[in-house]
């Protein structure tokens, strides 16, 4: 008995001792601890979010060297102390840890900070672990319960682009109070009484496990070294180099978009060159069975204006001398007429006879014209491809913001960078000496950015704010704000609360208004379906009318000298173009009925005024009518044609042979009496478009002639790529950058243009 009684004696001395080392060690640990944990440890499961807060839990916290904080969630889980009553102008805030304001203060967050700094209330709905999906399901849960009108959501970009598509719950379990990632949760536990306080709470226990861990810990992937805790990432979060895979990939995917764009473009190009020629091959057929089947019933001479071309005249170099008087305007036209009036009875005939040669080649050429037309107008009346891509964040904006409008509340989003993409030298805390170079990176916060506003929502890029509190605004050795970094933000927020929100920018509708066509390519104005309007050989112009626009093309061949320049003075249009080059000057505008059009060409020691009026006629019925007008007297302007414009006659000579002849005259302005052969040479005097796209078109087409020209003629087929903002309007190639009133011009005027404005 007494051999027992000394066993549990001893017994008991060893478990008094225990118990008392055990004392003594914990309350060594928290003191070394200051009985602070670097984790918060205060987490209950949550079936939909994963996680909650436990209500009314209290701890310090410490991470490293940093400040020694102390954490209060209310009554409703969340940061800092009980919330007032819902009142007006409440704004909510919902995010992550960095929301929550791990390492610092409950008055040191910048939700607190706003408050302050705005004079509204502000409720801290940040949550550490939390992801983009529970933002909104928390945002959508608060405004339930208190109806506030502003909702604030950060996105931070440590983890929120990798976390988008994954909910919290899948992401994150609770291992007795502390948050931990799935794949390193354990199966299951074993409880008995005081585990909780052991393993949450106990600073000898962390301890121990700590020590654990670092003896037996797992490699970093792919050989990291464990010195850079951002260097890798885990199957629920991201680093760094996530980012910049993630920004590569997004333009790729932008390249690849265009690449298509281009190749269907190539494509459109190669059957347009095809149907010209099929269409050039049909009329020929048919003007040979119109020819054959009327047994020449109408003159020939008839028949061969029929079939002219004012190419047949413009380009003919001796046409003071031998021009033929039968290839006038009007007699092309009433050629055509007869020509008609041929083909028509043609078609009757195969009617009643149950036969079809003539019908099927105009029904041929018909389709043919209206796929030119349609391969001509399908890049411009396409979607517009963007220089950007859209953020991956677009969706889930426009559901968030959807969502909040539906509680009447406002959404306002910040884009929240990582530390070292705000400042390189962050780097160093981490122990990592040559930091990668993270400004690939930030073109994910500003793509975000753009699409928040583009849904014209109120957004802030913190970069900039939180760059300016640097250094200091971040922990050592970690992610999180300091309260310098908090304070920046918060008063960079209040600022842009304040601001006015800004519409969504509304992009112009693609292609064109009802009634406008695009210019005629170089092939169609040399068609049967051309009009010589003007033959002004006195000066070596000419003036011609297709579908709608007209062209004035002057050459050097009669000109009383080097050419000078050409203006547009009345009549203009964003689609008018024209073109000073070394052997040519030509205009090229929209006809709009009623409305005369003025431009004056220069010589070196003349100038003449092209007159495009209207009038009407016996019938009532509104006609144009064209001139030349000399103005003796007139200084023509200064400079030549530009080194890009060059380029073009250059190309112009590769890709079109035009010889030229150039006849002198004298100073009473008659042609002098050749004295032996004139100049004749190759040259460009059929060089047409707009000098101001000579440069952009060159830059788009530096190798390929063909493209070049048809770019500065207002191609829409090889229409350069404008910049971010803006687009192409009016039938014309160039860029104008779209406004709205927000978003003002900083030069012209903002004008409407399909369902949108544009700065002209």
């Amino acid at each position: 008995m007494a051999r027992r009684l000394r066993g549990l004696k001893i017994a008991g001395q060893v478990v008094l001792g225990l118990g008392l080392g055990l004392v003594i060690a914990e309350l060594g640990f928290s003191w070394r601890d200051d009985g602070a944990f670097p984790h918060a440890n205060f987490y209950v499961a949550d079936a939909e979010l994963g996680v909650r807060l436990a209500p009314g839990s209290t701890m310090r916290f410490q991470l490293r060297k940093n400040p020694l904080t102390t954490i209060h969630v209310n009554a409703r889980g969340y940061r800092g102390g009980e919330w007032a009553a819902p009142a007006d102008g409440e704004v909510i805030v919902v995010g992550d840890s960095q929301v929550f304001g791990l390492g610092v203060e409950d008055d040191a967050t910048f939700s607190a900070g706003l408050a302050r700094h705005a004079g509204r209330p502000v409720i801290n709905g940040g949550v550490p672990t939390y992801g983009p999906m529970e933002y909104m399901a928390v945002a959508r849960e608060l405004l339930a319960e208190r109806r506030a009108k502003t909702v604030v959501v950060v996105l931070n970009f440590v983890n929120d682009p990798f976390e988008l598509g994954r909910p919290n719950r899948e992401r994150h379990a609770v291992w007795d109070g502390w948050a931990v990632r799935r794949e390193t949760a354990p199966a299951e536990v074993t409880q008995f009484p005081g585990r909780h306080w052991l393993y949450s709470r106990s600073h000898a226990v962390f301890a121990v496990r700590r020590w654990l861990h670092a003896r037996g810990g797992a490699p970093a992937p792919d050989g990291a070294e464990l010195d850079d805790p951002l260097d890798f990432g885990t199957p629920s979060e991201g680093g760094w180099r996530d980012l910049v895979v993630t920004t590569k990939q997004a333009h790729e995917e932008v390249a690849g978009e265009q690449e298509k764009v281009a190749s269907a473009l190539a494509d459109s190009q190669v059957r347009l060159a095809r149907v010209d020629a099929e269409i050039a091959k049909k009329r020929v057929e048919l003007d040979q069975l119109v020819s054959r089947e009327t047994n020449f019933r109408f003159a020939s001479w008839e028949h061969a204006i029929a079939r002219g071309q004012p190419g047949d005249i413009v380009e003919d170099t001796r046409s003071e001398s031998s021009r033929s008087v039968e290839l006038t305007a009007v007699m092309i036209r009433e050629a055509a007429r007869k020509r008609q009036e041929a083909l028509d009875d043609i078609l009757r005939a195969e009617q009643r006879a149950g036969e079809h040669a003539a019908s099927d080649l105009v029904t041929a050429e018909k389709n043919l014209a209206a796929e030119r037309q349609q391969l001509r107008g399908r890049i411009a009346a396409g979607p517009t491809l963007s220089s950007r891509p859209p953020s991956q964040f677009r969706e889930y904006l426009r559901d968030f913001k959807s969502m909040c409008e539906q509680q009447g509340a406002e959404l306002v989003v910040v884009a929240l960078p990582i530390d070292v993409q705000v400042d390189r030298g962050e780097w160093a805390k981490y122990g990592v000496t040559e930091g990668p170079d993270m400004s690939d990176s930030l073109v994910l916060i500003d793509d975000l950015v753009a699409d928040a506003r583009d849904l014209g929502l109120r957004a802030l890029d913190a970069t900039l704010a939180l760059r300016a509190a640097e250094p200091g605004a971040f922990l050592d050795h970690d992610i999180h704000m300091t309260a310098k970094g908090h304070a920046a933000l918060a008063e960079a927020l209040a600022g842009a609360l304040a601001a006015p929100v800004p519409a969504p920018l509304r992009l112009p509708d693609p292609g064109l208004p009802a009634g406008m066509t695009f210019v005629p390519p170089d092939s169609e104005w040399h068609s049967r379906d051309s009009i010589l309007l003007l033959d002004g050989r006195r000066f070596g112009c000419h003036a011609m009318v297709v579908r709608g626009w007209l062209r004035v093309q002057c050459s050097i061949q009669m000109a009383r000298g080097p050419l000078r320049g050409v203006e547009v003075r009345a009549g203009g249009t964003p689609a008018t173009m024209a073109m000073h080059a070394a052997d040519s000057l030509s205009l090229v505008a929209p006809l709009r009925v009623g409305e005369p059009i003025s431009a004056r060409f220069y010589w070196e020691k003349v100038a003449a005024d092209f007159e495009l009026s209207w009038a009407r006629d016996s019938n009532g019925e509104q006609q144009f009518k064209a001139e030349m007008i000399e103005r003796p007297g007139v200084e023509p302007p200064g400079g030549g044609p530009s080194a890009a414009v060059e380029g073009l006659c250059k190309c112009r000579q590769d890709t079109g042979f035009s010889n030229v002849c150039i006849y002198p005259f004298d100073e009473s302005g008659e042609l002098k009496k050749a004295r032996g052969m004139p100049d004749c040479r190759n040259a460009c005097t059929e060089l047409w478009g707009d000098s101001r796209l000579a440069e952009a078109c060159t830059r788009t087409f530096p190798d390929d002639c063909v493209s070049r020209l048809a770019c500065v003629q207002n191609d829409p087929l090889f229409a350069p790529v404008c910049p971010e903002g803006q687009v192409h309007a009016f039938a014309s190639n160039a860029c104008f950058p779209v406004c709205d009133p927000v978003r003002t011009c900083a030069a012209g005027n903002c004008v409407p243009w399909q369902n949108g404005s544009v700065c002209l």
